[in-house]
């Protein structure tokens, strides 16, 4: 019996949070033997996806089952004490080679990087580009749209328009400097139709971060957006080369299909049997 217990499940978010769909929903569709953990079962394997043992809470610590921890953000940024739960762990997964780094320093048990990745079921075509561009878009959380900040000059100089889809409003033509309102617009983000939302822009917008967290983000919205046929421009060269058709053309030629083979969510769950296969033989 395989068992995840959620973020979500833990904090009682509904709908569940998108690292709750991206790395335990999407994954238990294709691990018939898996699913959420229910109190009072005693699964064989037991992976803890964002719950963390506390000064008041130390069943991460007391279950004798297989124990994996998923860490998909750096909690530790903001205060959380990560140590106690992963010392008692079998081994950590986490969403990208920097967390991957960071979390080495702190314990000799395996620490494996699983993407956060996509349930190609949903994906549908990709866009297709034959026109000058007029449209970009930005999505995910409201909270971190401020890294669109710095490229709103641009957007205004170029009169490209913005969409922005997001869990709420970031309402980013009211700052300083910002976009010009008549170039804005807001999509509320709904993991149903995420990829149409998306093909009505002509390329995606993602800034690199600035901000301590950013070094350790997993590239899920790069993945999403190229998946949905989409280029991916991080600063004012490569909006500016993506304004035209054939280069975006040619990037989706040499981008598309690596992103299609490589972050299928059925590797996932074939990486996290062959890592239970692997904690087993170091326990016996």
């Amino acid at each position: 019996m395989i068992r995840f217990f959620t973020y979500s499940q833990f904090h009682n978010k509904r709908p569940v949070v998108g690292s709750t769909y991206l790395r335990v929903n999407q994954v238990m569709k294709y691990w018939p033997e898996s699913g959420l953990y229910k109190y009072g079962e005693n699964p064989e394997v037991l992976i803890f996806q964002k719950v963390y043992a506390s000064a008041d809470y130390k069943f991460p610590i007391h279950f004798e089952g297989i124990k994996i921890l998923d860490i998909c953000d750096p909690d530790w940024l903001e205060g959380v004490a990560i140590k106690e739960t992963v010392d008692a762990m079998d081994a950590v997964t986490v969403p990208s080679k920097t967390m991957q780094d960071f979390i080495i320093q702190l314990t000799d048990k395996p620490v494996v990087v699983i993407p956060d990745r996509f349930d190609m079921e949903f994906v549908p075509s990709p866009k297709e580009h034959t026109q000058k561009a007029k449209t970009v878009v930005w999505f995910g959380y409201s909270h971190n749209a401020e890294l669109l900040q710095p490229a709103c000059n641009l957007l205004n100089e170029l009169k490209l328009n913005l969409i922005v889809i997001s869990n709420d409003n970031p309402l980013l033509f009211r700052n300083p400097n910002s976009i010009n309102e008549e170039l804005y617009s807001f999509e509320r983000y709904d993991e149903k139709n995420i990829y149409t939302k998306l093909q009505e822009a002509d390329f995606a917008l993602l800034p690199k971060g600035f901000r301590p967290q950013d070094k350790y983000k997993s590239n899920n919205k790069t993945v999403k957006a190229i998946l949905a046929g989409l280029p991916v421009a991080h600063d004012k060269e490569t909006v500016l080369k993506f304004l035209e058709p054939n280069n975006r053309v040619e990037y989706l030629e040499s981008n598309y299909g690596k992103m299609r083979q490589g972050y299928d969510v059925k590797k996932s769950v074939d990486q996290y049997k062959l890592l239970i296969g692997q904690i087993k033989k170091i326990r016996t």
